[in-house]
């Protein structure tokens, strides 16, 4: 039963998991939240570190490379906070939600 559950929860996880350029990354549902979200991406990591701790380099590495920069209200940002979620899209595009990233390399 052990072992039927530990695969179930590595199938789980795998679907939920997008190959970014940062490295992977588990999105948090699927279909309306498969995006990223900040903290749901360093939990899902760290009890997953014991199994992929690749998982973990990869979610460290898009917080960083999307961590806030600047100060906005909108956003609900401040130099060096990680991001709620992301979004992309018309309506993140026209600001029209805050969730929308500037993609910066």
């Amino acid at each position: 039963m052990f072992n039927d559950w530990l695969a179930r929860t590595r199938a789980d996880i795998a679907l939920l998991t997008t190959d970014l350029e940062t490295g992977p990354y588990p999105y948090a549902g699927i279909p309306w939240f498969s995006t990223a979200f900040g903290r749901d991406g360093v939990i899902s990591a760290l009890q997953m570190l014991w199994l992929n701790p690749e998982l973990a380099r990869g979610v460290l590495a898009f917080l960083a490379r999307y961590q806030s920069t600047e100060t906005s209200v909108f956003g609900d940002a401040d130099p060096g906070k990680i991001m709620h979620e992301t979004r992309k899209g018309g309506m993140a595009v026209l600001r029209e939600l805050p969730f929308g990233r500037q993609d910066r390399r």
